[in-house]
Order: structure tokens, then C-alpha cells, then sequence
């Protein structure tokens, strides 16, 4: 098996927290998850999430700034859905995708 790092491979040493749910999420819990991802990045946690559809990119927004971590199945050359690939973008400059 081969790890596939994009990004700043020092988040993956700092303590996280998994955020995930439903990919048809609803407005208030995608904002729930942005503001929890937020709260739980400012106090030094990293947030780990798939980068899918719903909570997942609400989660990486919301970490944004203090660490995030997106984790791809298909490989890093393999975003889905190709609608994240802006996020996907932020990501790999501001935190780390692994596969």
C-alpha cells in the first residue's frame, strides 16, 4: 500500500477529529458542521473528512484556516465530485489530501 500525500504533511501528526454525514445535507447542518469544524480547528484540532458532497465540504471550510485533512479513495489525481475542485484546490494550499 502507498500513502499519497498532497500538501502540508505536518497536520498529519496534530490531534483530529473526523466530521462526517449525509451528502444531502440540509443548510442548517451544513452550517453545523462549517461552525463545529471551525470552533474545533481554533482550539488546535485537525478536522478530517472525505471531500464528497454535504457535511464533508462544510467540514474543510470551516477548518480552512487552522487544519484540515481531505481523504480521497480514488487517489489525489481523482477529485469527487469535480464540483469541489475549488475546495480541493484550497485544500492542497492550505492543508493536505491524502488517498
Amino acid at each position: 500500500p502507498i500513502l499519497n500525500v498532497l500538501g502540508n504533511a505536518e497536520f498529519l501528526s496534530r490531534p483530529s477529529v473526523a466530521i462526517v454525514g449525509a451528502r444531502n445535507a440540509s443548510a442548517n447542518g451544513r452550517t453545523l458542521a462549517t461552525t463545529f469544524a471551525m470552533e474545533l480547528a481554533s482550539a488546535g484540532f485537525v478536522i478530517v473528512s472525505s471531500i464528497a458532497r454535504g457535511i464533508h465540504p462544510a467540514a474543510h471550510i470551516g477548518a480552512l484556516e487552522g487544519g484540515t485533512v481531505a481523504v480521497l479513495a480514488g487517489g489525489n489525481d481523482n477529485n469527487y465530485p469535480r464540483e469541489n475542485n475549488p475546495l480541493y484546490k484550497d485544500i492542497s494550499d492550505k492543508g493536505v489530501i491524502i488517498s
